[in-house]
């Protein structure tokens, strides 16, 4: 069994508890969740063990850590700077019910939740969430500090720069490059690529907001 510090206390993590505690044969143990706030509910109020500088005070390099936080700017942020300095282990969490092919690639400090489908030679690089029953088709590249909410597909031959964020349902077809920064608002469909990041909303998705770089720094 792998010990591992959980980062965050918000649903995501209460998400995150409930498939390691569920799992039967168990592969984890939860050492403690840390973050600035404790969770909202009594009922993880054995999980919480402390701040993140308590986490940093107390953080031993033979421990792995998995960030449960589904904001794609708070992960890089962790990643990047609060953590810069401790030599950290990333663990990526699989749900057993996955389909993931011996042909795919999966990066350090993701999540994905149940029922999600990575299919031949797929690439899924660092620190990204993919929620429940998400499909990544053939040839597809997702670039890392990616979020995908519930049952987003994303078709063959793909590229997913980082930083982007796909809404609930929503579809990105065969061959299409979205630009890092990007948000594809819930059931929307992409059918052609985007050269600068952007809103997009409906079917076809069309751009609703434009993001400047300045834009996606702070956001």
């Amino acid at each position: 069994m792998k010990n591992v510090h959980i980062i965050g206390t918000g649903g995501l993590a209460k998400e995150v508890i409930g498939y390691i505690e569920s799992e039967n044969p168990k592969r984890y143990n939860i050492l403690g969740c840390w973050y600035d706030e404790s969770f909202n509910s009594t009922d993880y109020d054995k999980y919480y063990s402390g701040t993140i500088t308590d986490f940093k005070n107390n953080y031993n390099p033979q421990e792995t850590v998995l960030i449960a936080i589904a904001n794609n700017q708070y992960r890089q942020n962790y990643v990047y700077n609060e953590f810069s300095g401790l030599k950290i282990t990333y663990e990526t969490y699989i749900h057993p019910s996955c389909e993931i092919s011996k042909f795919a690639k999966i990066g350090q400090g993701c999540v994905l939740a149940p029922q999600v489908i990575i299919t031949a030679n797929a690439k899924i690089c660092d620190h990204i969430f993919i929620n429940m029953k998400c499909l990544i088709a053939h040839d597809t590249i997702v670039e890392s500090f990616c979020c995908l909410f519930p049952k987003v597909e994303v078709c063959g031959n793909s590229y997913i720069e980082e930083n982007c964020t796909f809404g609930i349902g929503s579809i990105v077809l065969p061959e299409i490059r979205v630009h890092s920064g990007s948000k594809l608002d819930a059931m929307s469909v992409l059918r052609h690529s985007l050269d600068q990041p952007a809103l997009f909303v409906g079917n076809p998705a069309q751009p609703v907001k434009f993001y400047d770089e300045s834009f996606q720094k702070q956001n």
